[in-house]
């Protein structure tokens, strides 16, 4: 008795082949979109664990939180590590998750070590700080505020940025928790560190602030200690203002 051939055939095979080509093709964009959502939601979570540890300092120094970080100016993760569950120390704090965006693109294959070079090395501290003051409502350009101010001195703090995901680019300096050269260009202070220019339709070329960290904008932690997102376009002067126009 002849047996029938149950198999597949080549042209069946290929069909097969073709159909789930095109099912992972519908699939992979959707889960890639998941997964960068996830990494947003915890990037929110981030900044919300911080934002109780700035609470809590301001608390506990009479309302003063630190701001600008030029000169000998005391930066702002180093003041907040007492306050975050993680802890660390002055020079070693590599390992304070909460001080790092999980979007913030780190190469492959990089680590922390002394002997390592500085491109070689892992970004720990992937925030930016509202380290700008202005001499009046009508000030659109402002200066950069040395070290601490109080968190009272902004009338709309649930309005008023405090961190902001730090872009990315070759020209922003690494800090890697362990004794680093650079660490006083983590401040925004100046309209060009904005994501574009005041028409908004062109990247400012030393901005600070990300401009497509989550889509199409920026993760915020607010003066009033909750966090969320805006539109890089819409992160002008005014969000970091003390007093709005």
């Amino acid at each position: 008795m002849k047996q029938s051939n149950k198999g597949f055939t080549l042209i069946e095979l290929l069909v097969v082949i073709a159909i789930i080509a095109i099912l992972a093709g519908l699939l992979l964009p959707a889960l890639a979109k998941a997964k960068e959502k996830g990494r947003a939601t915890s990037c929110l979570n981030n900044l919300k664990q911080v934002g109780i540890g700035m609470l809590m300092f301001a608390d506990e120094n009479d309302d003063m939180i630190p701001r600008g970080s030029a000169g000998s100016a005391r930066r702002w993760w180093l003041e907040f590590m007492p306050y975050v569950p993680e802890g660390g120390t002055e020079r070693d704090y590599r390992n304070i998750k909460i001080f790092m965006c999980p979007s913030y693109p780190i190469p492959e294959n990089t680590r922390n070590n002394s002997r390592l070079l500085p491109w070689q090395k892992k970004q720990v501290i992937t925030y930016v700080v509202n380290g700008w003051r202005f001499r009046s409502v009508k000030d659109q350009t402002g200066y950069e505020q040395l070290g601490s101010s109080k968190i009272t001195d902004f009338a709309q703090p649930s309005n008023s940025a405090y961190l902001l995901d730090n872009e990315s680019d070759t020209w922003r300096p690494i800090v890697t928790g362990l004794q680093d050269m650079q660490t006083a260009l983590n401040d925004v202070w100046h309209p060009s560190h904005l994501p574009y220019d005041a028409s908004g339709k062109r990247l400012s070329v030393d901005r600070r602030v990300a401009a497509r960290r989550h889509s199409n904008g920026s993760n915020i932690l607010f003066l009033d200690g909750h966090a969320g997102y805006r539109d890089s376009k819409l992160i002008d002067t005014d969000l970091f203002r003390e007093h709005k126009p």
